[in-house]
């Protein structure tokens, strides 16, 4: 492991490079999380009916949701806007249709999938389907059914709601949200970190230290393989600092949780020592390849939706992203803040994995120059 202790020793003498493996990602997981990342869901809650069952749905709605105000004409604008995040509509006679044993029916606005969604979903259905066990046993009368409404929220449903609040470690859509975006900008100190590293092995060709290195016993494949392994390793304590500091300042989050976000950082810490490697490899000089990293790492992480949410970026901006491996890490990450079980996250950690394969073969598809 000569090459590797090596890497690994310059690296961690350099103070800069520590900073960004370190120092950098754990100031902007405290930073961002101090800030809230959202204290809920942004909810345009339009309440038609005033009743005291739409009341109860506000309330239940209101742990997982920050209101906003917002005509129902313009839920869709808000909504694009990015004022809301979801719209809840309460039509006229609600309660009425629900106590005549009646189904409710609300209106519902999102761009975010349902996933996203969960908390508040849920939180309404909670008490819309409490509404509907009571209206059964009440025969169309309204006073036995508020009052047999009022217990179930000074006594069952309030236990309920804390129960699926703590489902899971699941935060809130909004929050989930906010704490994915901060990973991505993780991914961009991860990319700019094993750049670095990188031109270290492309000052050692320039200099020659790499080629009388292969004149003794050590070849080609095992230099490559210890330099990724002393990268990656550099990296993987980005990720692991990172989500330390992240189940510091967000303490409902499960120890499942918590290693499923490793596991994701870890995946993309493999793609980009790949992708830095197989620009170093292709551009072959320090000059080159600080100049195509510059030009790559940023637009990878803007279309990733490290800087803004993913959602209200134009369509074809979206389809775009889709190739960018900061796109993948931050949905999973949203997925698994939201409470989502790491055997739903495999696919997207296939993915990562599969992003790392194809920049392995273009970093080997020329190979090193051995011959000066």
């Amino acid at each position: 492991m000569t090459v590797f202790k090596n890497y690994f020793n310059r690296i961690t003498a350099r103070p800069w490079l520590i900073v960004f493996t370190v120092a950098i990602p754990v100031l902007i997981v405290l930073i961002v999380s101090a800030g809230g990342g959202g204290n809920g869901m942004r909810v345009a809650f339009i309440d038609r009916d005033e009743t005291f069952l739409s009341g109860m749905v506000r309330d239940a709605l209101d742990p997982v949701a920050v209101f906003i105000d917002v005509e129902y004409d313009d839920v869709g604008t808000a909504l694009v806007e990015g004022r809301i995040e979801y719209a809840l509509v309460i039509p006229a006679g609600m309660q009425e249709l629900v106590v005549s044993g009646e189904r409710a029916r609300v209106e519902t606005f999102s761009l975010q999938g349902v996933q996203m969604t969960r908390s508040v979903r849920s939180a309404a259905h909670a008490v819309l389907s409490a509404a509907h066990n009571v209206a059964l046993h009440v025969d169309g009368d309204v006073g036995a059914f508020t009052s047999a409404m009022a217990r179930v929220r000074e006594g069952r449903f309030a236990l309920q709601t804390e129960a699926f609040r703590g489902d899971h470690g699941a935060l809130s859509a909004s929050a989930a949200a906010g704490l994915s975006q901060l990973i991505g900008m993780l991914t961009l100190t991860m990319l700019l970190m094993t750049t670095g590293s990188c031109l270290l092995f492309l000052k050692d060709v320039e200099d020659g230290t790499f080629h009388r290195t292969l004149a003794g016993p050590i070849s080609v494949r095992r230099y490559i393989l210890e330099t990724n392994v002393a990268f990656f390793f550099a990296a993987a304590l980005q990720a692991v600092a990172a989500s330390l500091a992240l189940r510091l300042t967000v303490p409902q989050l499960t120890p499942s949780a918590l290693f499923t976000i490793v596991a994701i950082l870890l995946a993309f810490a493999l793609v980009a020592v790949s992708f830095t490697l197989a620009v170093a490899n292709t551009m072959k000089t320090i000059k080159r390849t600080a100049i195509a990293t510059n030009c790559l790492i940023m637009p990878m992480v803007m279309l990733g939706g490290a800087f803004w949410p993913f959602e209200i970026m134009p369509e074809y901006l979206q389809r775009i992203g889709a190739f960018s491996p900061t796109r993948w890490t931050t949905s999973a990450t949203a997925s698994a803040l939201s409470g989502a079980a790491f055997v739903e996250i495999l696919p997207h950690l296939g993915i990562l994995l599969l992003f790392a394969l194809v920049f392995q073969m273009l970093g080997s598809w020329r190979r090193v120059d051995v011959a000066k």
